[in-house]
């Protein structure tokens, strides 16, 4: 029976971030109060993905103010692959004075697909109308690239089918979506998301299976009454079940975790992760390869303050946990992953940060982290 309790940390020849320096850190995205020739105030929430052809691309939420909803517009940077420079920004969705918010990526052979909220103007997660949809609902829009971020279609609406309309707010990711590689829902495309309802946080998966054409929304993950679970990423197990990994504001200070059996139709009820320290933060998952079996984890590995970010790896589908490597002792925000070639993830997450006035700040910035992982011998699969 799959369990989630954390024995003390064993050190494993499986998968093992190999020894190595400081890794070189590149500022992607900074907020106006720390450089003036950044065209917006306050930059947030990365989003990460690499594209069939090797480029990387770094999204984030480009705020007129601190605040979740600042009329942001979706802004992005690419790397192409072979070269070391990200290009200049470019603004992937703005629709002034509406709020654009949590970037949720999912590449699909040579097709990005991006997805988001809209908050009208004058409303936030917790005063967005409930109900019908209507001129006050928070939207959920998606988009689409196909020539590797360079252009992206018009956005489409698909409230309606995601939303529940007793919810007051949704929220993809931040972060990846997934696409199933086996079981009976391989294919199956996945976003992982949160509503708020009558005050509470609940966690669910909204689903395609026709390539992103129509979306449905699966049921939400059952909880325990002191559970709030919020920001959340998926990651696909080696036998085709998903597993679930949440922010908990309800003040666990750990994450929350679950799995589904049908392809994020329902869920297991979420449990405490007390191996996974965390100080009410978005973290990122991924899926680094099934053979070996290896799932990535990052987060700020604390229990109260946003700092410490770790890198884990799993062999056994998220029930166990080794911790390999701090990449940022101070300040570590939202972050998001993405599998590189020559064994390494590219790791993208936030930096707090003052200017001299004393105004708060933020950069995003973009690191890569090798992992060492056995050879295979010539029996075992592909990925």
């Amino acid at each position: 029976m799959f369990g989630f309790s954390q024995p003390p940390i064993v050190r494993h020849a499986l998968g093992a971030v190999a020894p190595a320096a400081k890794p070189s850190v590149q500022d992607v995205f900074v907020s106006r109060t720390l450089d003036a020739a950044q065209p917006w105030e306050i930059v947030r929430i990365p989003a990460l993905c690499r594209t069939s052809t090797g480029t990387l691309l770094a999204f984030a939420e480009a705020r007129q103010a601190v605040a979740d909803q600042s009329s942001n517009m979706i802004v992005l940077r690419r790397r192409l692959a072979g070269s070391s420079k990200w290009q200049p920004a470019q603004i992937v969705a703005h629709d002034a004075p509406a709020s654009l918010n949590n970037p949720c990526v999912l590449v699909v052979h040579d097709r990005i697909l991006l997805m988001y909220q809209r908050y009208p103007q004058g409303t936030t997660e917790r005063t967005a109308a409930t109900g019908p949809v209507s001129a006050q609902t928070c939207r959920t829009l998606l988009q689409s690239s196909s020539d590797d971020g360079v252009t992206w279609s018009a956005p489409r609406d698909i409230t309606s089918a995601v939303r529940s309309p007793e919810s007051r707010s949704d929220a993809c990711g931040p972060g990846i979506g997934i696409q199933l590689q086996h079981g009976p829902h391989a294919g199956r495309l996945l976003f992982p998301f949160n509503e708020g309802v009558g005050g509470r946080w609940r966690v669910f998966a909204v689903y395609s299976d026709d390539g992103g054409s129509v979306w449905q929304r699966g049921e939400t993950a059952p909880t325990a009454p002191a559970m709030l679970p919020n920001e959340t990423q998926f990651a696909e197990r080696s036998d085709g079940s998903v597993l679930i990994n949440s922010r908990d504001q309800g003040g666990s200070h750990t994450r929350l975790v679950g799995i589904s059996k049908d392809g994020g139709e329902t869920w297991s009820p979420l449990q405490k992760s007390p191996g996974l320290p965390d100080p009410e933060c978005m973290a990122s998952l991924l899926r680094f390869s099934f053979h070996p079996d290896l799932l990535v984890f990052c987060n700020p590995a604390d229990p109260v303050h946003r700092r410490n970010g770790t890198i884990r790896l799993s062999h056994d589908g998220g029930g166990t946990w080794q911790m390999i490597r701090v990449v940022a002792p101070r300040s570590f925000g939202y972050s998001c992953m993405c599998v590189l070639p020559r064994s390494r993830v590219g790791l993208l997450y936030e930096v707090a940060e003052r200017s001299g006035a004393g105004s708060a700040g933020y950069r995003i910035v973009y690191t890569t982290v090798p992992i060492t992982v056995p050879r295979r011998s010539p029996k075992q699969p592909d990925n």
